[in-house]
């Protein structure tokens, strides 16, 4: 027998990664991959109780958002951390909106180091930076070191589908 704790862990990648999916369809893949037969109530409940529990670990990320704004003001003093957000009434929760880095080192620019960025385009074109890091110079061991991490990161493992532009190539 498939209780609701047992359907709503073994789906929640599933749920959570098609949150309109339609409780029939729910009710078709715990009866071919679980081989039971639910009821609609049942498939209901575990869809909510997967969707609770997403909410919850959003709600936990977004505020460890505010500790990590905290940190960065406290370790690098005289720096500009900003984080907007947004709410649709004064006692809704905050949505995440904008967020803010200019460290006081980088202000008075006494390091001359380099800043290597990873930007990636999404569906309509667009650009986003995905990775950026600031490195002593243009060193063979500081790319090594920077894409080392980004690999890992990215999960490329042979690196097809990726392009590798640096403003020195000639």
């Amino acid at each position: 027998m498939a209780n609701l704790k047992v359907i709503a862990e073994h789906f929640e990648a599933t749920i959570g990664g098609h949150p309109k999916m339609k409780l029939t369809e729910i009710q078709r893949r715990v009866s071919s991959k679980m081989h039971v037969n639910v009821n609609m109530t049942k498939c209901r409940r575990a869809k909510k109780m997967v969707k609770d529990k997403l909410v919850g670990n959003f709600v936990q990320k977004f505020a460890m958002l505010w500790d990590y704004v905290d940190e960065l003001r406290l370790k690098n003093l005289g720096s500009t951390i900003k984080m907007a957000v947004n709410r649709v009434t004064s006692e809704s929760p905050p949505h995440f909106k904008r967020f803010y880095v200019c460290f006081e080192a980088l202000k008075r620019g006494p390091f001359k180091g380099e800043l290597l960025a990873v930007v990636g385009r999404d569906g309509n074109y667009q650009m986003y930076l995905v990775a950026r890091v600031i490195v002593e110079g243009e060193y063979i061991d500081s790319w090594t070191w920077f894409l080392s991490l980004l690999i890992v990161d990215l999960r490329m493992k042979d690196g097809f589908g990726y392009t590798i532009i640096s403003d020195q190539q000639k």
